[in-house]
């Protein structure tokens, strides 16, 4: 279901007391909860709040009577033996229970083994679940299975994959309303595109932090100090936006012109100067050159057996695709993985977008051609039906996998 915002409340003011909104958050957690472990039968070990709802981060907005999020809640189930569990459905049936609450709320549920913990790797996304995931049923130590790691441990291209993840988002929501960028979900996201940005920057130049409103503080001090780090987009004004965008994640939507909060066009701007710095920092290649070059330097530096795995869950997730695409997907398989070829395509259309450059069909099948799943047969090829091509190949292949 689709969550977005207007542009109505005052800077300073929220929609209801913080105690209302409270009870509505822990209503969700307790439905969830609830749910699951009924679906579980007992056979859970745990069950772990993740993301910004663990963070006491998620964007709810008043609707009506009930209550509105922005974006999901997200619950690890976590196990000693694997779940035989519809997860969709779970998923359909706590999200139709909190709708007859008045809480319009997607929920996401990842079952994770406890074996899976302990073999994590240093990550963005292990680092937040070990510092600020919430246990709401179950082993209260489970999260303690994670073994422990600074952020210096995190491979810097994790920044990048953060922002790129957040770009595709960009892509498909500016596809699902035909490519106009008026859309009030389209606001929120551009929010988060710049939270994404301040990630990516603070984990490139080892200041990361696992919280929005950490990282907000973080690029405050950087912004008021006399450092000498490299910044893609000025300093203080960076810093500026990441304070803005922040406050209206962590509050919703505040009375703010369009002169002060920054519009689609500038927000994909910024986007692709940090996109840039970050690639060209990753592969040491500052100032980035081409976007073909970059991309196949930085396909160089992945292993083939990084590769192999990515491509080899592809299979795993579509077989239906192994008949006609077996021999193309072998062929790709020597030079990138599933994942740049999503972001490389992604790219290309969103950054063309933003510079307001005509694509001809043509063009946009030289962009789209060497995704895992291409487009159809459908013509003339239009940037709408490219944008959710490379949509549904990001969910398909990309989403939830280190590969």
């Amino acid at each position: 279901m689709s969550c977005g915002f207007d542009c109505t409340l005052q800077m300073g003011s929220r929609a209801e007391p913080a105690s209302a909104m409270k009870a509505a958050k822990e209503l969700i957690i307790k439905e969830s909860v609830r749910l699951c472990s009924v679906a579980m039968g007992g056979r859970a070990r745990a069950i772990v709040l993740t993301g910004s709802m663990s963070r006491d981060e998620a964007t709810l907005k008043k609707n009506g009577s009930g209550w509105r999020v922005l974006g999901d809640a997200t619950f690890l189930v976590v196990a000693d033996r694997s779940l035989a569990i519809a997860l969709p459905e779970l998923q359909q049936r706590i999200e139709w229970s909190l709708f007859r609450q008045a809480i319009r709320c997607k929920v996401v549920i990842i079952v994770c083994m406890t074996a899976s913990l302990r073999k994590m790797k240093p990550s963005i996304y292990a680092f937040e679940l070990r510092q600020r995931g919430r246990v709401v049923w179950g082993d209260e130590r489970v999260l303690g299975l994670i073994r422990s790691f600074s952020v210096s441990d995190i491979p810097k291209e994790d920044g990048w994959w953060l922002l790129c993840n957040r770009m595709i988002e960009q892509l498909e929501e500016a596809a699902a309303i035909n490519g106009g960028f008026d859309g009030t979900a389209l606001r929120y996201r551009t929010a988060k595109l710049y939270l994404a940005m301040a990630g990516c920057y603070l984990l490139l130049t080892g200041q990361y932090e696992p919280s929005y409103q950490q990282r907000a503080a973080r690029m405050a001090r950087l912004a008021e100090s006399e450092t000498s780090l490299a910044s893609p987009i000025p300093l203080r004004r960076f810093s500026n936006l990441v304070s803005q965008c922040t406050e209206l994640k962590l509050h919703g939507d505040m009375q703010c012109a369009s002169a002060v909060f920054p519009d689609w066009s500038d927000a994909i701007a910024d986007a692709e100067k940090v996109w840039r710095w970050a690639l060209g920092e990753m592969t040491g290649t500052s100032p980035c050159p081409s976007l073909s070059a970059s991309f196949r330097k930085l396909a160089s530096r992945q292993s083939f057996i990084l590769r192999a795995k990515g491509w080899l869950r592809a299979a795993y997730v579509s077989p239906s695709s192994l008949p006609r695409n077996g021999l193309r997907w072998a062929r790709l398989a020597l030079s990138s993985s599933p994942r740049y070829l999503v972001y490389s395509a992604g790219s290309r259309l969103l950054f063309g977008k933003q510079a307001q450059t005509t694509l001809t069909p043509e063009q946009l099948g030289g962009i789209v051609g060497r995704l895992p799943l291409p487009p159809g047969t459908q013509f003339p090829l239009t940037w709408g039906i490219a944008a959710r091509t490379v949509a549904h190949n990001f969910h398909l292949f990309v989403d939830s996998t280190r590969s």
